[in-house]
């Protein structure tokens, strides 16, 4: 009778285990079903899509890194940075050393003009993997913004080092020494950028004001109307272009 009863409590806790353990599979797997879902419609740039679907596998399973990272970086898109910062903070805790998930916080933080958390947070991305520039690129412009101009130079240096084919850091330093007024050093980084990407206005626009404040009035019409040719409607571009064709009637 004894061992009956033993052998009746045994398959009641084996029935117990499965049971637990299927309800568990499937609780993970509905998670997962959330977030692939929604690490889709993001890839897809659908972000209001991916936002009710990354949410709902945050809700599933809050102690997942990825969930968290993603929803920040499609908050992030949606231009929503509070929320991003939210959400990549809470990557961070879970994963206090993933590099893109500092970076990109770094980069919430920019947004929101926390300048010190900015440099903060990305000088420890910096430490866990240096030999990347995009953690450097945002340093130097949380430095630019701090009006820390030659830390800025410093940081956007070795990004543009370790990272010579981006034209985004590239414009970055080119900017960093036009505002510090090292316009002949800015020519070459500029130029460079227009050839990685010669579909950016910004770009000549800036190469344009390179130009004109050495003097090289002719190269900075070309660079400015190849910014306007790029976008008719960028009035920054066609502001400079008048005041040097101005400049070049008087000559």
């Amino acid at each position: 009778m004894k061992q009956k009863k033993r052998r009746d409590l045994i398959i009641i806790s084996l029935v117990l285990s499965i049971m637990l353990l299927s309800s568990g599979l499937l609780w993970a797997s509905g998670s997962n079903d959330n977030y692939q879902a929604g690490l889709k419609a993001f890839r897809k740039g659908n972000y209001q899509v991916a936002v009710p679907k990354l949410v709902a596998a945050i809700s599933d399973n809050p102690d997942l890194m990825y969930p968290h990272y993603v929803l920040g970086l499609t908050y992030y898109r949606l231009e929503q940075y509070k929320f991003a910062e939210t959400q990549f903070k809470k990557a961070h805790q879970i994963n206090p050393e993933h590099y893109r998930v500092m970076v990109n916080l770094g980069r919430a933080y920019l947004k929101r003009n926390k300048l010190g958390q900015a440099i903060e947070i990305t000088k420890m991305a910096i430490n866990v993997k240096k030999e990347d520039g995009d953690a450097y690129n945002v340093l130097g412009r949380a430095y630019m913004n701090q009006g820390n101009l030659q830390e800025a130079i410093n940081s956007l240096q070795q990004a543009a080092k370790l990272d010579d084919e981006n034209y985004y850091i590239l414009n970055n330093l080119g900017y960093a020494y036009i505002q510090t007024g090292e316009y002949k050093k800015a020519i070459p980084v500029l130029k460079e950028a227009t050839k990685l990407r010669p579909t950016v206005p910004y770009l000549y626009n800036n190469l344009g004001i390179a130009y004109e404040n050495t003097d090289n009035l002719d190269k900075a019409t070309e660079a400015y109307q190849k910014a306007l040719d790029i976008n008719n409607n960028y009035t920054k571009a066609r502001t400079n272009l008048k005041r040097v064709k101005r400049l070049l009637e008087e000559d």
